[in-house]
């Protein structure tokens, strides 16, 4: 798994995981590991880690609902991760939808969210670099 590329498809998924698909079918495959068990939280929403934190699946009812990579998330043949704001904005075509506010981390760290709402796409950069991608299926409002 590990040589396995993790490429986006806008609204489809992120590498094998599918938006919608039952995590049942990948938790053996994946060795995916329970972080949050569902319904244990204000969303109810789960969450199963892979690779030790570098990649993380968000279900509900036992579906996918979001994919994020912390090492590789390929799109039109790039790796996000360790891009700039500015190498993310042009090879995305365009600025992002909302630049949220700096979030401080308790080791210090700020990172700050870009939305690419049209395209259910959040990446977090912290000193100006893309260091976590995480894509959901897109919904339309």
């Amino acid at each position: 798994m590990t040589d396995l590329k993790w490429e986006w498809i806008p609204g489809i998924g992120v590498g094998p995981m599918k938006f919608g698909a039952p995590i049942k079918n990948f938790i053996e495959r994946f060795e995916l590991k329970l972080h949050v068990p569902e319904g244990t939280t204000p969303e109810e929403w789960g969450s199963y880690i892979i690779q030790d934190f570098v990649k993380s699946v968000t279900t509900e009812h036992g579906l996918i609902q979001t994919v994020e990579c912390e090492d590789y998330f390929g799109f039109r043949g790039k790796n996000l991760i360790g891009m700039s704001e500015e190498e993310l904005i042009a090879h995305m075509g365009s600025d992002p939808d909302k630049i949220g506010v700096g979030v401080l981390y308790e080791n210090g760290s700020v990172q700050t969210p870009f939305d690419y709402d049209a395209l259910g796409l959040i990446v977090w950069f912290e000193d100006e670099k893309l260091i976590s991608a995480a894509a959901m299926e897109i919904i339309d409002d």
